[in-house]
């Protein structure tokens, strides 16, 4: 063997020639790299991988046959039996089990014919022998593989067996060292290696069906499904992964699901819903639903079952249940990234190969050829993974979002009383709202702190072949940046922290100036406000001009990098006497633009990852809080005997790590039917008793029976944002009669009929629009409709007159609650002579217990509470006679010009001025929030680019975006000229780094002065609209604060505004900055390659095109994604603040059901959204990989007379 020889040519099977014979390599590494990459170890390894495996399946088969003939007690026909029976199903099989099959088959098929070759040629080349073998043990592996998988068809298997896994992914390591070799054989063009020529073809197409089979090995699933027959109409599909469903509720599933696997590769099951959002606007109805598998409420129980258990005290169980949950996708989006760093490079590597291949340097005529397929190939390869990567990462953050959403909304159901006051209702919001964002937004950022090591050290590695020790000055410009960076970014970690805690008061003394709108607009406060709230914007923008101006730095750092390391870099290489070729040149250029992007991304990783780690330990915290305990009160249903509820030797207290009883000595039974009244000054622990039955306090002893279901009325009614019929129904369905009656006995028939569209009237946030006795006569009517066996009342006549409340007691307490046990907490004296038992209470004890007259007898405590309220009632009656003629109509008409005509008996009405109903039609109070539809307009764009300094702005702002542009192509023209062979006679190494420098400098002076601009332009900006919207805010009408929930009118002002704030002038930079890099590239093409500028019109077109195709799709989704997710936090709100409600009825499941239809309503926007970006990316992509790629086919195949050398990277 010649001193050129590698591993890769050689075809000794021996490991003595490492290191002698012209084998490069020494020692253990040229041990290693004999053993990887020569193809005598190759196949080696190859056929033990498929030996081990045949072993393994002939092990398991034998081990079958032994059990099925000799296993006692068990009969032959049990054992073979399908694992799921008792049912007909039907089977189904996805495009997984068939792509898996096939490519089982077809990699079989083709290892069985490739060997039948190989023992034919051994007779004139003995190597085809050995290679014949390899193949057999390949094809007869994969024809068993094949077997196997259609054998888990006949038994219905949810996964692939744990060793046929392994298998796949061994195989699929070992013929990616194959790939790797076959390659660079092909590709380095020596006769030697012809013998091996159509093996490596073979190696590369047998490898990519490996890539096929490495997805059921990562994911498991065997993609069978299973359809249950039933005689209803419609069939029920059943995943052996998941729950049985109706198949009418996978009608409008993602294509995702069913999709196949050259669909899912390139987003093609995205079109039907492209094509529909391309014909009309989208609606939330037209977006199908995501995946069974990604269901919100499957996730969640997934979750908790992989909750770590107390014994094995885990100090961050989110984290560690997340990668119980998780660990698949987080693997396989790890592989994505490693391989598309693997492909990311080759590009820039050829690009000497390609400079040597057209100046005549060529190893063989098919050359230019093998370099245009290895180009396409590995472009391809990088695109697709590329995107995959980002999708998948997405769905990972998508995924962990509701689950983290679902999993914290059933832990604030379940959570003690002191738990969710430690919490308090606004921070449990914000776990949800903030910190299971930021987890989420932390998978997209989680694999480049890995990365950018990685993709550095390959970086160098290949610079360190051109420019040798001149790469060093490379990496120490790159440590600096890296350092600038860090420092910069932490500053603009305290700065954007101080903008929040800006943002937070500002939000705050927003959202009290809403609350009291109406007091500021009759009291004429709206300036005063206005000042108010601008001095705290004034604070928030001084913060917010600090990160602005520091976010410029970073970019004028990150963007002039690639030509300030260069300029030091060939500084460098012509001190040490290193050769600039063009190739060098913009091999070393293309390599420092690629770390552009890992080194802006790296220390925004970090920062996040660090933000996710605060989330963490704050969703820990909350995660691990204590919870109600089920056995505080026995709960009995239908239970013999006349108790309904008993009380022995109680203590109960409001802290859970305190010993501290809040009520004690709690002896007391009350009987089937019973009304009960709880009596005491304020105080005395009333409430807190009917909450100690309900089981919502800490049960420190004694016991507590409850027998029946249980409803209770709350002193603070809790109404939900709804109708009031739904409010009444409560999630039951609605009976006509028993609907009446409950209206009726709760003194609602009035009101309903002055309401212009009766029950079917929407009730506002937190029930602004209705009186306090409105909303406790709703509350209770809902109760009532409950038909519950014991009902809980606590002080529900405080919010009513004496009427209505004697009317109340009379219809309802008394009459339709008769048969009822009634527990009563009331300051109401008069009503008690009807009660079957009083309880009286001091400072947490009963203190009496009887009828009325009893205690009144007694002299004790009940007696001065009667004496009480008859000396209130005597100065009540005094103060009336005396006021009796001030009784006029003057009076009278102020009150009720703040009055509903239907307003009775003093309670405040829903509308003012409203008519009665006399259609009956339905009317919506809270009006659905308005979107805009088609494109954005260009009157908007102009409004928001003027705000600031007017046209005079826009024309600085590209007049130095084109300035700073024409220099980079200055650079690059320098470049091209110098390194030319034109010019090498003239060449001056200090005129080239001196101009190159100084070109260099010129970029970064413009740079500074665009970012400066930018940042003083949106600045002002923000400032303008900001004042805009508040004025806009605090000079509306009062009718549109009746009709607007506060949540929407605080997203304008939190959420949007940041957007103003951050978002918008950094897209709109960096929109307008690729838009110029494009209109360069395509001058310099139009220059030096002409040819090319013909595919450039048909590529311009198709790209306007789909631009225009997708984003009338990507527009709405984004604007569908806003509105669905507001109704996800506003629920969450509105349960927390209602727990103790939802408990006492048993509505814990219902509240979780809707939480996770809003959910799941939410990601299926944010899914298919990322679905149509990766969509439109992919293909945008990968057409102009195919011009590129064109475009170096021209370069092989026309002469260096039409295009230059120098011009050909």
């Amino acid at each position: 063997m010649s001193s050129s020889s590698s591993w890769v040519t050689t075809y000794t099977c021996s490991a003595a020639g490492v290191g002698s014979s012209g084998i490069s390599g020494s020692g253990a590494a040229g041990w290693v790299g004999f053993v990887l990459l020569s193809p005598c170890p190759q196949r080696l390894i190859l056929s033990a991988v498929n030996v081990v495996f045949l072993a393994a399946v002939a092990l398991f088969g034998v081990r079958r046959v032994w059990r099925t003939r000799f296993a006692s007690g068990r009969p032959a026909a049990e054992i073979s039996r399908p694992l799921i029976s008792g049912k007909r199903f039907a089977v189904r099989t996805n495009a997984l089990f068939k792509a898996t099959l096939a490519a089982a088959a077809a990699v079989a098929v083709f290892s069985i014919v490739l060997s039948v070759l190989g023992f034919v040629r051994s007779g004139e080349f003995p190597w085809e022998a050995a290679e014949g073998l390899c193949w057999l043990f390949l094809g007869v592996a994969h024809a068993v593989v094949a077997g196997l998988v259609a054998h888990e068809k006949r038994f219905r298997a949810a996964e692939h067996p744990l060793v046929l896994r392994i298998f796949w992914s061994a195989e699929f390591v070992v013929l990616a060292l194959f790939f790797v070799s076959g390659v660079a054989r092909l590709t380095s063009g020596e006769e030697s290696v012809s013998l091996l020529k159509l093996d490596d073809v073979s190696a590369i197409a047998v490898f990519l069906l490996s890539g096929v089979l490495l997805i059921p090995a990562i994911k498991g699933s065997t993609g069978i499904q299973l359809i249950e027959n039933s005689d209803a109409a419609a069939a029920v599909v059943v995943d052996l992964n998941g729950t049985a469903q109706p198949r009418s509720k996978l009608d409008n599933v993602t294509g995702f699901s069913s999709a196949s696997i050259v669909s899912k590769a390139f987003w093609m099951w995205m079109n039907p819903l492209l094509k529909k959002g391309y014909r009309s606007p989208l609606s939330i109805a037209d977006v199908p639903s995501v995946s069974p598998e990604h269901n919100a409420e499957r996730l969640s129980q997934q979750f908790l079952e992989r909750w770590p258990k107390p014994e094995e005290k885990s100090r961050y169980p989110i984290v560690r249940t997340l990668i119980r949950c998780f660990w698949k996708q987080f693997a396989f989006t790890a592989g994505l990234a490693v391989l598309r760093l693997c492909v990311m490079y080759v590009g820039p590597t050829m690009i000497q190969r390609f400079v040597d291949y057209t100046s005549g340097k060529r190893t063989s005529p098919y050359e230019g050829y093998y370099l245009v397929g290895t180009l396409m190939a590995a472009k391809f390869v990088e695109i697709v993974s590329s995107h995959h990567f980002n999708f998948h990462t997405q769905k990972l953050g998508m995924l962990i979002r509701s689950t983290l959403i679902t999993s914290l909304y059933k832990k604030g159901l379940r959570l003690s009383s002191s738990a969710r006051q430690a919490h308090g209702v606004g921070q449990i919001v914000n776990y949800m709202a903030v910190d299971s964002q930021q987890v989420a937004d932390m998978m997209l950022q989680l694999h480049n702190m890995w990365l950018m090591p990685l993709q550095s050290i390959v970086a160098f590695t290949i610079l360190y072949q051109y420019l040798g020790t001149s790469t060093l000055s490379a990496m120490l410009g790159v440590v600096a940046v890296v350092a600038f960076v860090f420092a910069t970014t932490n500053k603009s970690n305290f700065f954007q922290f101080n903008i929040m805690m800006s943002r937070d008061a500002r939000m705050k003394a927003t959202n009290e100036m809403l609350n009291y709108m109406r007091v500021i607009k009759f009291q004429a406060w709206e300036e005063h406000f206005n000042r108010r709230i601008q001095s705290i914007r004034e604070t928030e923008f001084g913060w917010l001009s600090k990160f602005s101006y520091t976010l410029a730095a970073n970019f004028v750092i990150m963007w002039s990098t690639p030509s300030i390391i260069s300029t030091f870099t060939f500084g460098s290489a012509v001190i040490l006497g290193s050769p600039l070729s063009v190739g060098t040149v913009f091999t070393t250029t293309s390599l420092l633009k690629m770390l552009q992007e890992p080194l802006r991304t790296f220390p925004q990783a970090i920062i996040s990852f660090s933000q996710a780690l605060i989330s963490l330990e704050r969703l820990d915290r909350y995660m691990t809080s204590r919870e109600l305990a089920d056995n505080w009160i026995e709960r009995f249903q239908g239970c013999e005997g006349d108790t309904a509820v008993e009380v022995t030797q109680g203590s109960f207290g409001w802290e859970d790590d305190s010993g501290e009883a809040t009520v004690k000595q709690l002896n007391f039974r009350i009987r089937k039917g019973q009304l009960a009244a709880v009596v005491g000054t304020v105080g005395s622990g009333k409430s807190s008793l009917l909450a100690a039955i309900l089981g919502e306090m800490k049960k420190l002893s004694g016991k507590v029976k409850v027998c029946g279901s249980t409803a209770y009325v709350a002193q603070t009614a809790w109404i939900q944002n709804g109708t009031i019929r739904e409010n009444i129904l409560f999630g039951l369905p609605f009976y006509q009669d028993r609907y009446a009656k409950a209206v009726k006995v709760c003194s609602l028939e009035k009101d309903l009929e002055m309401m212009e569209s009766g029950d079917q009237t929407e009730i506002g946030e937190r029930g602004i629009n209705l009186s306090g006795g409105q909303k406790q006569r709703i509350q209770l009517a809902r109760a009532v409709y409950q038909d519950c066996d014991i009902y809980l009342l606590d002080d529900v006549f405080s919010a009513v007159d004496a009427h209505t409340g004697s009317d109340i007691f009379k219809e309802c307490v008394r009459g339709a609650l008769g048969g009822k046990t009634v527990i009563l907490v009331t300051h109401q004296v008069d009503f008690l002579h009807n009660v079957d038992q009083i309880l009286v209470m001091r400072e947490g004890i009963i203190v009496q217990s009887g009828k009325y007259n009893e205690l009144l007898n007694s002299g004790l405590d009940f007696k001065a509470l009667v004496t009480a309220h008859e000396s209130s009632m005597e100065l009540v009656e005094t103060g009336a006679r005396n006021d009796e003629s001030d009784a006029a109509a003057p009076t009278t008409s102020r009150q009720r010009s703040f009055k509903n005509p239907g307003e009775e008996n003093g309670e405040n009405g829903l509308q003012e001025g409203s008519e009665p109903n006399k259609g009956g039609k339905s009317s919506k109070l809270i009006k659905d929030e308005e979107r805009a539809t088609g494109n954005v307009g260009l009157n908007l764009y102009k409004i928001y680019s003027t705000e600031s300094f007017g046209w005079w702005g826009v024309l600085g702002f590209l007049f130095l975006s084109l300035a700073w542009q024409g220099s980079l192509m200055s650079a690059d023209y320098w470049l091209s000229y110098e390194t030319s062979a034109k010019a090498a006679r003239s060449y001056n190494a200090s005129r080239f780094i001196g101009v190159y420098g100084l070109i260099a400098l010129v970029a970064l002076l413009i740079l500074v002065a665009r970012c400066i601009l930018v940042a003083v332009m949106s600045l002002k900006t923000a400032q303008s609209f900001f004042r805009q919207i508040l004025h806009c805010i605090l000079h509306a009408p009062m009718a549109f604060f009746d009709t607007t929930p506060s949540g929407r009118i605080l997203t304008r002002a939190s959420s949007d505004q940041a957007n103003v704030d951050f978002i918008i002038p950094l897209y709109m930079g960096l929109v307008v900055a690729m838009f110029i890099t494009l209109l360069s590239v395509i001058i310099m093409t139009c220059q030096y390659a002409w040819p090319t500028f013909i595919l450039l019109i048909p590529l311009a077109w198709i790209n306007v095109w789909a631009r225009g195709y997708y984003l009338r799709t990507s527009r709405e989704l984004s604007r569908l994604d806003s509105i669905t997710k507001a109704p996800v936090i506003h629920h969450f709100s509105e349960s927390i603040s209602g727990v103790m409600t939802i408990r006492s009825f048993r509505k814990q499941h219902t509240f979780c059901d809707e939480n996770v239809r809003r959910v799941n309503a939410n990601i299926r926007m944010d899914f298919h959204s990322n679905g149509a970006n990766e969509w439109l990316g992919v293909r945008l992509e990968l057409l102009g990989s195919l011009i590129l790629c064109i475009s170096a086919m021209f370069m092989i195949i026309l002469p260096s007379s039409i295009i230059q050398p120098g011009f050909r990277v």
